[in-house]
């Protein structure tokens, strides 16, 4: 067995789910030892690397074994450090490597393709490469997983070095901040080269902040490198799965300033948006597919853009495999095996947009009110917020003015036997749901 060339495949897998920030983290100068008698043995090139693999991702990574060698396997993993990791032996998604500054060169905005979903975000992202520090600054994205928030972070620090050469751009993660941080803890050497690093920076890339929750040390730090930035004038960006305001168990000062500034999100995108993302990741890597064959599967998957690519790259790995071109059926029984999308829907989206369409303010919609003209409108966000995103009682009345989760549950069987009864309310209600959703767009 060619170990280096199943490790690739396994790889490639893998970026069906797990982000940039991960894959290049912790997955960067790994190998395949040995996959023999049930047994797959794992070489990682130090410490940290072993522990993330072993304790959060081995499930993911037995996974990918099995769909890719098709036998189950117990894992082991072993340090062998390597002189200089060899960012090439990630999937393809991640062919260029990752220099000293974290970005990943491949990740422009000359490569992110797009559509109404993401055309918002992406004209924030143009404009701060056009004035880092003095325009949307900060400048924080949310989306839902996969959605290429990653992307256009990397993309804004790629465009600004290659604008401002001298310009010191630093892209992490904040579990890498968080990982650094702690180093520096430990030793004084350590702590000046982190500090150095960090608030050294002309634009600072923070992605996923929401992993800060908890992490009271890491939270204090970027707090006081936010504020020694800013007041420097320098570029900060952060990206996250949420709003700030919905993101929890972070100090209240900081996400403060999270929201100081522009915040956007990237929505799901819609069909049209999803094929062209196909079609451009086919061109990527030099493979005509017939349009069929892009369509079947872009209509079955709705949600992120890593598993519309993810399984892309699983079709024509199988395709050259076998050695027949993809087709429809090929497509069909790869999409067997990907997992449901699960759409992303934000809070503040469903709020806003009942909002909008009963014409009132959020402030209304959360207040004491008891007339129906507000009660109606809190009744409809409470189901979406219920049946859309996935809320829990508690949290939907939190969301909307701290109501009793008896309340909402009232509330909840009220509208839902009036859906039943009601065709202006039902038609009502689903006309809300498309707005979110995208799908009235034209």
């Amino acid at each position: 067995m060619d170990y280096r060339k199943t490790w690739k495949e396994i790889l490639t897998f893998l970026e069906r789910d797990l982000s940039q920030a991960v894959i290049g983290t912790f997955f960067a100068g790994t190998e395949l030892a040995s996959l023999e008698a049930g047994e797959a043995k794992v070489f990682c090139p130090n410490r940290l690397s072993l522990e993330h693999l072993k304790q959060r991702y081995a499930g993911k990574l037995a996974e990918a074994i099995r769909a890719v060698s098709g036998q189950d396997c117990t894992l082991s993993f072993e340090i062998r450090p390597v002189i200089t990791p060899n960012i090439q032996e990630l999937g393809p998604i991640f062919k260029a490597g990752v220099p000293n500054n974290g970005l990943v060169s491949s990740y422009t905005f000359e490569s992110f393709v797009i559509g109404l979903s993401n055309q918002l975000a992406t004209s924030v992202a143009q404009a701060v490469v056009e004035q880092p520090g003095n325009l949307h600054n900060p400048f924080f994205l949310y989306s839902g997983v996969g959605l290429g928030k990653t992307h256009l972070l990397h993309a804004i620090g790629n465009a600004v070095q290659q604008r401002f050469p001298d310009a010191r751009v630093v892209y992490a993660s904040a579990e890498r901040f968080t990982t650094e941080f702690i180093r520096g803890v430990q030793s004084q050497q350590a702590a000046a080269g982190f500090r150095g690093k960090f608030r050294g920076a002309d634009v600072l890339l923070i992605d996923d902040v929401q992993f800060l929750a908890k992490k009271e040390g890491s939270q204090e730090e970027l707090f006081n490198t936010f504020n020694e930035l800013f007041l420097a004038g320098k570029q900060i960006v952060f990206a996250s799965d949420r709003h700030p305001t919905e993101i929890k168990d972070v100090q209240q000062r900081l996400i403060s300033r999270f929201a100081g500034g522009m915040v956007t999100d990237i929505q799901e995108p819609d069909l049209d948006l999803r094929l062209q993302i196909l079609r451009q990741k086919a061109g990527v890597r030099g493979a005509w597919v017939e349009e069929e064959v892009l369509l079947t599967i872009a209509q079955q998957l709705e949600g992120s853009i890593r598993q519309l690519e993810g399984t892309l790259n699983q079709l024509l790995t199988i395709a050259t495999a076998q050695k027949v071109d993809p087709s429809p059926e090929l497509a069909r029984a790869v999409l067997k095996s990907a997992p449901v999308s699960r759409r992303f829907v934000s809070a503040p989206d469903v709020i806003r947009t009942v909002c909008q369409c009963f014409g009132i303010s959020r402030e209304q919609l959360c207040s004491k009110s008891r007339s129906r003209e507000i009660v109606r409108p809190r009744q409809v966000a409470a189901y979406l917020l219920r049946q859309m995103g996935g809320a829990s009682l508690n949290q939907i009345g939190t969301l909307l003015g701290g109501k009793d989760h008896t309340t909402i549950l009232h509330g909840l069987e009220k509208v839902e036997k009036d859906l039943s009864q009601n065709n202006f309310l039902r038609n009502q209600v689903e006309s809300i749901r498309g707005e979110i959703l995208g799908k009235n767009r034209t």
